[in-house]
C-alpha cells in the first residue's frame, strides 16, 4: 500500500481509491491447482 501512495504522490487521494476498491469488491475462494503452474509445466 506504501508504493500506491508514493505513486499518485497524493495520500488523500490515494486513500479514497483504495477505499472504493476494497469496500466495493467481493472475495472469491478458488480450489485447485494454479492455471499459471499448469501453463508453465506444459
Amino acid at each position: 500500500m506504501t508504493a500506491w501512495h508514493a505513486w499518485l504522490d497524493e495520500p488523500t487521494l490515494a486513500d479514497a481509491i483504495l477505499d472504493r476498491i476494497v469496500h466495493g469488491s467481493h472475495k472469491i475462494a478458488l480450489k485447485g491447482e494454479s492455471m499459471r503452474k499448469l501453463a508453465k509445466a506444459a
